[in-house]
């Protein structure tokens, strides 16, 4: 399954909005990233409004195609982008992160 990491950030001065906004994400925004293959998707917040995101799906270029035309994605766009430094569509705005370790829990 692949796995993909990023990193975005917030303006410090939301950081309680953004959580308090994903104690109850859209319901058919995640069962539409369900039905194009996301399994696992947490976010992680700094301090300084830095988040870190983690997601198993199992095919990224489909993900994001997806999002780019989803109605529901736009929804919660409007919702969440206001809160961020750089928009996560814009240049800059959402950083890949490059997997270099692994730990497999199945192994010994």
């Amino acid at each position: 399954m692949p796995r993909v990491a990023f990193r975005m950030k917030i303006k410090p001065e939301f950081k309680e909005e953004y959580v308090k906004l994903h104690q109850n994400v859209d319901q058919p925004l995640l069962e539409e990233y369900r039905m194009v293959g996301v399994i696992n998707y947490s976010i992680f917040l700094a301090e300084d409004g830095t988040l870190f995101a983690f997601m198993d799906c199992d095919d990224w270029e489909a993900f994001e195609r997806a999002v780019r035309k989803s109605p529901n994605q736009a929804v919660w766009a409007e919702k969440v982008y206001p809160l961020f430094e750089i928009k996560p569509d814009a240049p800059g705005g959402m950083v890949i992160l490059r997997e270099v370790f692994h730990m497999d829990q199945d192994e010994p």
